[in-house]
């Protein structure tokens, strides 16, 4: 005997059906004639942000204090992503 068919919901198709038309909806910023991703330049300022907050956690001597470091400095790389993404290109 055979487990329960599973079937595909059509809600599920639609939202999906919906959803790729906007994957085309990225702003694209013009530097010295080069197009870059505005997600790409938001990632690349994150970063540079990370290195400074960790600098500042180092010098202030509160490395032993941070948990676990990699989901830590992980997640507070992606906040500082999308506040750059929500700071200069959510309208």
């Amino acid at each position: 005997m055979t487990g329960p068919v599973r079937r595909f919901p059509l809600t599920r198709a639609a939202w999906i059906a919906t959803l790729v038309p906007l994957a085309g909806c990225d702003p694209i910023l013009s530097i010295d004639g080069a197009f870059f991703p505005a997600w790409l330049l938001c990632m690349i300022g994150g970063g540079f942000m990370l290195g400074g907050i960790r600098w500042l956690v180092l010098r202030l001597g509160l490395e032993p204090f941070v948990g676990p470091k990699v989901p830590v400095y992980f997640c507070t790389y992606l906040a500082c992503t999308l506040g750059l993404w929500l700071g200069f290109f959510h309208r």
